[in-house]
Formats: C-alpha cells, structure tokens, sequence
C-alpha cells in the first residue's frame, strides 16, 4: 500500500518515495544489523521516505530456501516469510538451492516481487556480492559495505589441506568474483573504511558511480554515558561481538588478559557478550591459564542490557583479525568507555591514537588503559 505525507503548506497528499532496505539475515547480530537499524531508524523518522525491509537467506538450512536435501522444497520453491524487527516489519526471502553459497547472492522471483514497489534498493551487507540478488530489475542500485569477501575469511580459510577447507576457499574465490561483479554494477556505494574507499575506485574506474567514504554511526541518544556511572559490583573489560567467528580473535584478549598480573585479574574481570559464544578451544584456552573463574559470558543481551554493559564497562577490547568498521568502538566510545583495538582495517579509521583509544598492530600483544 502507497504510503502518502501531506505536502507542506498546500494540504495535498503525496506519494512518498520508498526504499528497499536489503540486508543478510537480520537474526544474525553483529554489525551489518546494526548499521541497517540505524538507516531504517533514519529513513522512517525523516517522513520523506516510506520504507521496504527485505531480509536475504545466509543459511543453507534456511526452510525459504529451496535445498537439495529437501524434496519438498523443490516443489513449493522459495519462501518468504513476514517478521517484526527492532519495529519494523520485514520480508525474509529464500534461495534457489540454499546449501550453494553462492545462489544466495543471486536473484529470484519471490525476491523481486517483495521489491516491486520500491523506488530506490539500498544494499547494506558485510561485502559487495550480495547487491547481485537485486542489480538487473531497472532500480537504481546503492550498497553499503565493510570489507570484501576474500579479506573477511583470511582466518576461516587457514588450516590444513582437506576436502572441506579446499571446497571453502573455491566458494571464498567465486564470492570475490561475484564481489567484483556487483561493484561494476551498482550506481552508488558507500563504504566503511579507507583502504576500502581505494579498492572500490579501482574496480569502478571508468564507471560513472557515485563512491563515498561513509561510516554509519549510532543513535546518541541510546548509547550515551551515564552520569554518575552507576558501579556494576566489580571493574570488567567488555568485548562484544559474534564470538565463535574466527574474525573476532577472541584468544587474543584472552591471551591478554591472562598475562595481567595476578593481583589486578581479582579486581578486573573479562566479560564477554555476543550473538555466538566464544569455541570450546576458547574456554580449555581459559582453564589451561587459569583464569576460567573471572572469564563471564553475556548470551544474545537485549539492547538494553547491551548498552548498560557498555556504560558500566572499565575498558572496551576489540581484537579481531579483520573489521570492516567495528560498529561495537562508536556504541562504547558513545558510552564514554575507553577502547583498545588491533588495527585490522575498520577501527583505524575510528580512533585516533592516544586522544580517544589505542590502536595496536596485529600479532601483538594488547595493552590496557586501566589506570
């Protein structure tokens, strides 16, 4: 249904534009969700724009997805599904062969019909392949993207010489391809980070495309200090993220916090909080050190509980291997919590070293500004 907004000082309706907000698997967490919040927050309360929240399979046990293994399925084809999400309400949409990674990033009918109304597709995922499911249909094209698909795996696709890994790294190659392909073929792009904003313009030199550096930020007004800072019963360092992906390198806070003295690990916890829990290796890693005791795990906190996390914390950490912007850095420095960070792409462009946290190379040991 058309949504109409009174034309100011003339008292007739219009037709108000509307968006295609276009996102991986809303359920999932992390940053990608976090950024589509805030556009969906920005769209809806501008009323200029009426708005069209698509959510695309990332799952190959996806039941919108039509499988392989899954007979009945081929006859019912993909799904779609209705949801609310942080109060907006969204489509989710399946795929053709759903266990195929790479049919996930391409278009289906079910996919362009839930975009038929839509005036303008805004594309907002951690890299570029996925804009492929809605370039073609005759609709201008923006994206909105961290890192590429090859630069994001580097540690998932590390390990020895089997089956699975080799079958990982050919999907990890197609994905860069079908990268590549949607960034020749969308009409704008915004991205996260520097080195970012320098390997989308060479792909796209000859193109008429509008390219931006543009970090999504966060609503203030939610994650914000607390005065005075209410004592949480006992100092932490927080980290928050999907845990159990291998990009997050959470072993390396552990390692970390490990190495503080005896004395000042009774005083300073590790609290971490996240959508995924950290791998088992990650808590044998803990025991081995003995520090399990003062190791906390927050599963899938609420908003709000996030952001008293947050406000109470002593120091944020953040040591993943690859971040396309480490949305987590602005909600805790919004909370007024120092941070730490590896430099691993995205928080370089965040801090500024020693004004408003710490950057620390990759490979080496994180320190911490406790005092």
């Amino acid at each position: 249904m058309a949504v109409k907004s009174m034309s100011a000082g003339h008292g007739r309706c219009r037709e108000l534009p509307r968006i295609g907000l276009i996102v991986p698997s809303l359920d999932e967490g992390g940053g990608v969700p976090a950024v589509a919040r805030f556009l969906a927050n920005v769209a809806c309360n501008s009323g200029e724009f009426s708005l069209n929240l698509i959510s695309l399979s990332t799952s190959s046990r996806d039941p919108a997805s039509v499988r392989i293994v899954s007979p009945k399925s081929w006859i019912n084809g993909v799904a779609t599904r209705h949801g609310t999400w942080n109060q907006h309400s969204y489509i989710h949409v399946g795929a053709h062969l759903g266990e195929l990674e790479f049919m996930r990033y391409l278009p289906r009918k079910a996919l362009a019909e839930a975009i038929e109304g839509c005036d303008l597709l805004q594309v907002v995922a951690g890299f570029p392949a996925w804009a492929n499911a809605v370039t073609g249909y005759g609709k201008p094209v923006s994206l909105q993207c961290a890192t590429r698909a090859i630069v994001e795996r580097r540690m998932r696709d590390r390990g020895g010489w089997n089956p699975p890994r080799l079958l990982r790294m050919g999907m990890t190659q197609l994905t860069d391809a079908l990268d590549r392909k949607a960034l020749r073929s969308v009409d704008a792009v915004q991205v996260e980070n520097p080195w970012m904003l320098d390997y989308v313009s060479a792909v796209s030199r000859g193109r008429d495309v509008d390219i931006r550096y543009a970090p999504p930020g966060i609503d203030v007004a939610t994650f914000k200090p607390i005065t005075p800072r209410v004592p949480s019963g006992f100092s932490y360092i927080l980290c928050v993220g999907r845990l159990a992906d291998p990009r997050k390198n959470i072993e390396l806070l552990l390692t970390a916090y490990a190495r503080l003295a005896p004395a000042l690990r009774t005083r300073v916890r590790l609290l971490l909080a996240g959508s995924t829990r950290p791998s088992l290796s990650f808590w044998e890693k803990a025991d081995a050190f003995g520090v399990r005791e003062q190791v906390t795990f927050v599963d899938c906190p609420s908003q709000e509980e996030l952001v008293a996390l947050y406000q109470a914390a002593t120091v944020f950490a953040l040591p993943s291997d690859e971040e396309g912007l480490g949305i987590v850095l602005l909600e805790a420095m919004g909370c007024g919590v120092p941070v730490v960070s590896t430099r691993s792409g995205g928080p370089e462009g965040i801090i500024s070293e020693g004004v408003d946290g710490y950057l620390v190379p990759l490979g080496m040991q994180m320190h911490w500004p406790l005092g």
